[in-house]
């Protein structure tokens, strides 16, 4: 019997020799340039969130230290974030700058650090929707090969599917065509990455990072949204926001996405897509998206604003409501995927939901022995995580914590110093360790965190207490 070979990632030119038009436009799009290796960035001098900063040879230079600037993400039509590595760890750094703003100021979600945050791990899944064949280590939370991703941007084979069956023997049958799929196959290839929702839960054994081109979302996860409806923005809100119009609903399936986006040139094809429906519509000559899908702030990116996919008759200007509950918008809901979302969003209805979640895997063990009372159960559920996710960082660090009060000392180290094979900027785990071992390695496990941190004021002042007791 022949057997067939899977397909496989060959990466972007060698899509070009058949394709140099649509590949040449398309490298001039957002999608295309949404992330990659900084080579230069401009001087600048300027407060973010309450602390100085200035940019200097690609280094982001604040009081007590700096940090390099490694790594881009966004396509800075909204903005632009930037990376530090080290040692093959990627961490996000404190500032972005915002391009319709034209100015620096604090990432979004670091508004309100009274220290210089430079520890916020960068893991394969915020990489996975602004770059391409992402390359993360195994065992490692934030680790990732050099470079850490083949392609820089949203590349071809991201919506075509791998291309090493089309270019050998180039067919319609052996790549993906969106246009071409089933309308929720079509669909998933823009929503893996423009579709927010409340959270996001792996279904069982499945990684979103598995998802291809042609496959269905919801086999690999399911999205939560309010129940009551989200009247702000978020960044990629976009599926969600075009559901919930009137639009959506009167044209079902024809509408998609690709109705007003051509992918390859960025043209906009919305004004012929809204005048096809309403040809009598007031004020012909001017775009309709203009008043209809006006440009709001997102709640989630500080500076950044973003166009309101539900297309609203008139702009709103209510806030966004308290959650009262949520619910499914793709893929299949029961207790395990509400009670890992409550999880997610910290509301305490997820345990009532977790305890009853069918399998009891180790993302539902991992959320129930942070919320178990019992530490010795709490324990026990940290090692049934360990044993199917060695590499867990809160597992690691929280059975570690328990081992000690056990009189676990080496069991303790052992779990700590697992934790941080995995980040190595896990302040708890190294502050842990520097009270069991001796002065000289304590001292030395300071320094390598202060490398990452060096304004830690809880690592300076327990280096600072080790060298006076020397």
């Amino acid at each position: 019997m022949l057997l067939l070979a899977a397909a496989v990632f060959i990466g972007s030119q060698q899509c070009r020799p058949c394709h140099a038009t649509v590949f040449d436009a398309y490298a001039e799009t957002a999608m295309a340039q949404s992330s990659g290796r900084v080579e230069a960035i401009p001087p600048a001098s300027f407060s973010a969130a309450g602390h100085r900063y200035q940019i200097a040879n690609k280094k982001l230079i604040f009081p007590g230290g700096e940090a390099t600037i490694d790594y881009f993400i966004g396509s800075n039509a909204a903005g632009r974030s930037y990376l530090r590595e080290y040692e093959g760890y990627l961490f996000e750094l404190p500032v972005t700058w915002y391009a319709q703003k034209q100015a620096w100021d604090a990432s979004p979600g670091y508004e309100d650090h009274k220290e210089v945050h430079l520890t916020r791990a960068v893991e394969a899944s915020c990489l996975q929707c602004h770059a391409s064949r992402v390359r993360p280590v195994l065992g490692t939370q934030n680790r990732f090969g050099d470079p850490p991703f083949h392609e820089n941007g949203v590349a071809c084979e991201r919506c075509h599917g791998p291309g090493s069956a089309h270019a050998h023997a180039p067919a319609k049958g052996n790549i993906v065509n969106p246009a071409r799929l089933a309308p929720d196959r079509r669909d998933a290839v823009c929503s893996q990455c423009h579709l927010t929702g409340e959270a996001r839960i792996e279904r069982p054994g499945r990684k979103f990072a598995e998802f291809r081109a042609g496959d269905r979302l919801s086999d690999f996860a399911t999205y939560f949204v309010s129940k009551l409806g989200r009247k702000d923005l978020k960044v990629t809100s976009h599926v969600e926001k075009l559901a919930a119009s009137a639009c959506k609903t009167g044209a079902g399936d024809a509408l998609w996405c690709g109705t007003c986006h051509d992918p390859h040139t960025n043209a906009d094809k919305s004004q012929p897509a809204c005048q096809g429906c309403h040809q009598t519509a007031h004020r012909q000559q001017e775009r309709c998206v203009t008043c209809h899908m006006p440009r709001s702030k997102a709640v989630d990116a500080n500076h950044g604003v973003m166009t309101d996919h539900s297309i609203p008759k008139k702009p709103s200007r209510e806030s966004q409501p308290r959650l009262e509950s949520l619910t499914p918008f793709l893929g299949p809901a029961d207790d395990r995927a509400f009670g890992l979302a409550y999880a997610e969003l910290g509301d305490p209805r997820a345990a009532a939901y977790l305890s009853r979640a069918v399998p009891q895997d180790w993302p539902v063990q991992l959320r129930l022995a942070v919320l178990e009372p019992d530490p010795n159960r709490a324990a026990q559920l940290y090692e049934s995580v360990l044993r199917a996710n060695p590499y867990d960082p809160a597992a690691l660090v929280n059975l570690g914590t328990h081992r000690i009060r056990q009189g676990r000392t080496l069991e303790a180290g052992s779990l700590w110093d697992r934790a941080l094979l995995a980040n190595p900027a896990i302040e708890e785990a190294v502050l842990n360790l520097t009270q069991i071992r001796p002065a000289k390695e304590s001292i030395a496990l300071l320094q390598k965190y202060l490398a990452i941190n060096p304004v830690s004021r809880k690592a300076l002042s327990r280096l600072a207490e080790l060298r006076k007791a020397e």
